[in-house]
């Protein structure tokens, strides 16, 4: 009995520690979410009979609140109705879009509306959709609940020709059909402390038509330092149906590791291992941060100077010390997303994002074995 008491302290900890975000300790405020134009429950019978809204955001807030539910507006489908919300999009410039769905609860089960995107132009044809892959797990936090996340860049300076200013958000039946694994909470507690995890199954959430999302749409000079890598969207001039599964989007370069790339893996990786290896988790942490940092800080500078004239970009300050490691490998990598961005390599620059944050994925499997 004192054991479990004192288990049952130290986890109650976790939640007010501010360094440690592996329970969710936040909820969504459904009081901040307005109701959406053209929400009254229209159903639509084709893409090109939705109107596109503006999208309403709190007083002094920049990320807008919206509940998905029986009084959303349905899009036909060939086999059936899904949720549909659209929303306008600047029709030039850069911009950051930023869609966040989480997990709600739904009696004694756990529901979640895993969001599919496509991109219209000003004639309702959908020009592009985010791959599912951009569509990823988040785990609670403490400025956000348990969900998925989709981020990316959407350029409307490029191709004046494709523009994409009309975001359109709903849900497939064939993601009806899938559900999202959730944490495990003494299972992340275990892993954490070193103990045995409990033979318990992991949660898992059903996919439906109601959820609560959390929608932001920021042009790139005014964006803050972005949390994720995000990926450019080039719409592509193709008409193609709603319910299709088709990408219509250039993949991604593949975040192959040069030689200074795997230095930096192999630094970390060792850092965090010998840290969980001596029960000394303060420290694999504190790596792990550093990691995450360095990733952030990497794509923030990609951000900053993405889509500017190559007279106005600013080049990145050598570190002032020899002995600062971090500081070595923040300067590398801005190096080469100016060089890239330099002569006119987009798509190259971003590559050199991908690869620390790939590092930073396999760093954050250390801590699941």
């Amino acid at each position: 009995m004192v054991k479990a008491l004192k288990l049952k302290k130290q986890f109650l900890s976790l939640c007010l520690a501010p360094v440690i975000t592996l329970t969710g300790c936040s909820s969504f405020n459904t009081q901040e979410a307005l109701e959406q134009p053209d929400s009254e429950g229209k159903v639509y019978h084709s893409v090109k009979d939705i109107k596109c809204q503006p999208l309403r955001y709190p007083a002094d807030k920049k990320q807008a609140r919206v509940v998905v539910n029986e009084f959303t507006s349905r899009l036909k489908q060939p086999s059936g109705e899904t949720p549909v919300l659209a929303f306008s999009l600047p029709p030039t410039g850069v911009h950051k879009v930023t869609l966040h769905s989480y997990v709600i609860k739904e009696g004694d089960k756990e529901q979640l509306f895993y969001p599919a995107v496509a991109l219209l132009d000003q004639s309702n044809n959908i020009i592009a959709h985010v791959p599912e892959s951009q569509v990823k797990y988040e785990k609670s936090g403490f400025t956000h609940p348990e969900g998925v996340e989709a981020q990316f860049i959407i350029d409307n300076d490029r191709r004046a020709s494709a523009q994409a200013v009309c975001m359109l958000i709903y849900t497939t039946d064939q993601l009806r059909k899938e559900t999202t694994t959730l944490t495990n909470e003494a299972k992340e507690y275990a892993r954490a402390y070193g103990v045995v995890a409990p033979p318990i199954p992991d949660p898992v959430a059903i996919h439906g038509n109601e959820g609560h999302l959390a929608i932001s749409i920021k042009s790139l000079e005014m964006a803050a330092m972005p949390i994720a890598p995000v990926a450019p969207i080039a719409p592509v001039a193709v008409s193609v149906p709603v319910a299709s599964s088709a990408a219509v989007l250039p993949k991604a370069l593949p975040a192959a590791q040069d030689a200074f790339s795997k230095e930096v893996r192999q630094h970390y990786v060792n850092a965090v291992n010998k840290g969980l290896k001596s029960d000394n988790i303060t420290n694999a942490v504190i790596a792990r941060a550093e990691l995450r940092n360095l990733a952030r800080a990497t794509e923030s500078y990609f951000v900053r100077h993405y889509g500017k004239p190559a007279a106005q970009l600013n080049a990145p300050k050598a570190p002032e010390s020899k002995d600062d490691y971090v500081g070595k490998v923040l300067y590398h990598y801005e190096m080469q997303i100016y060089d890239y961005l330099k002569a006119g390599q987009g798509a190259a620059a971003l590559h050199t994002v991908d690869q620390i944050k790939t590092i930073q994925e396999e760093v954050d499997q250390l801590f699941d074995r």
